[in-house]
């Protein structure tokens, strides 16, 4: 106990001369189709690595927070903000862009946002089905304008399932069922030839060319030409211009800001901070130092159909956020589109199977490392 006490000690009096925080946020999904699109930021805060305190802020940041994720509707008006949710999941098809937090599924289209319904139990999107898992009962949902039950099976707690865009198969340790899935129903079968997934369509994204004092966004079809002076006043340096990232929706263009990484410690008195500022594309970018936490002002993104719209996203306060959008709209219904279910692509197992790309834990820490490297190069 004797030779432990004094790194203990040390531990505790660094820790009472010692603060530290920071966050991270990076793009998680970025789905849609037609003008609406559904924002996954992953946003991360953090804390300082116990293991560093001994050192004078060592800027050693490990996540505080897991898995939340703030969420924001864009259409051809603006941009909208949802939330601060756990482990949301989106898919986008020809039927509109689909959102699942928590136990509520909630569908865009053609700029009307609606609450398709809600579930009991654990739910799981592999679109175009929800299954929603309780003690004892697995049900299926299909997802379309509306929302509807097509079945369900008792199911142990130590049975597992698959879920895949077209079947379903449910393993117990007395045997295995599988199932085709259709819209009308679930209907067991003795074996499933192909297992297949829809993937979730998803804009195409161009990182802004700044020539001439021009911001040029071109994804091979479209190109949109902004002056530069327009976006200055919302930004935090003008080396972001490089760093901006268009989404082509059909009728505009949505531009979405960087991503941020942030750190700062206090020591004595003294402070010491890092904002750095990358492409979500390139992840290229650059770092202010000695950034405090009342130097954060409000983080823009834009919609441009000919004049460019800024919105006011969220302001940073050092770990979390203050949302500045306005709240979505939330309707009870909206106009009923053609059903389309083709799946684009299929697998031989039911393994990976997913709902969306994102860039989570891994992601996060290899972002959470170029701030370390940004710092290390000062």
């Amino acid at each position: 106990m004797g030779k432990f006490f004094p790194a203990i000690m040390m531990l505790i009096l660094t820790a009472a001369l010692v603060s530290a925080d920071g966050f991270g946020y990076t793009y998680s999904s970025i789905t849609g189709s037609g003008n609406d699109a559904v924002i996954l930021i992953d946003w991360t805060p953090t804390m300082i690595d116990p293991l560093c305190a001994p050192r004078p802020c060592c800027y050693n940041e490990i996540p505080a927070d897991c898995c939340h994720y703030v969420v924001f509707y864009a259409n051809s008006s603006g941009v909208y903000y949802l939330g601060y949710v756990y482990s949301p999941a989106a898919f986008s098809s020809e039927n509109g862009t689909y959102l699942l937090i928590g136990n509520a599924v909630y569908r865009a289209h053609n700029g009307c946002f609606q609450r398709l319904g809600g579930v009991t139990g654990k739910a799981k999107l592999v679109f175009p089905y929800l299954a929603a898992r309780t003690a004892d009962k697995l049900s299926i949902y299909h997802l379309g304008s509306n929302m509807s039950r097509i079945g369900s099976i008792k199911m142990a707690q130590e049975c597992t399932f698959d879920l895949g865009s077209r079947n379903l198969i449910v393993s117990c340790p007395n045997g295995t069922r599988r199932f085709n899935l259709t819209p009308s129903g679930l209907f067991e079968v003795s074996s499933i030839d192909r297992w297949e997934f829809m993937e979730s369509k998803r804009p195409s994204m161009a990182e802004g060319k700044l020539e001439n004092g021009t911001l040029i966004f071109s994804n091979g079809s479209r190109t949109y030409r902004i002056s530069a002076n327009e976006f200055l006043p919302y930004l935090y340096d003008r080396r972001e211009l490089n760093l901006l990232t268009g989404v082509f929706m059909k009728d505009y263009l949505l531009i979405l800001p960087p991503v941020m990484d942030y750190a700062y410690c206090v020591e004595n008195g003294t402070f010491g901070s890092s904002l750095g500022i990358s492409s979500f594309i390139s992840m290229s970018g650059f770092v202010l130092y000695d950034f405090r936490p009342e130097d954060f002002r409000p983080v823009y993104a834009f919609i441009y159909g000919g004049t460019l719209k800024p919105v006011p996203l969220f302001l940073p306060t050092g770990s979390y956020f203050r949302p500045l959008a306005m709240n979505v709209t939330i309707r009870k219904s909206c106009p009923r589109p053609v059903e389309v279910e083709k799946p684009s692509h299929t697998e031989t197992s039911p393994a990976g199977a997913e709902t969306e790309n994102r860039i989570c834990g891994p992601g996060m820490v290899v972002l959470l490392s170029l701030s370390l490297l940004f710092m290390r190069k000062r």
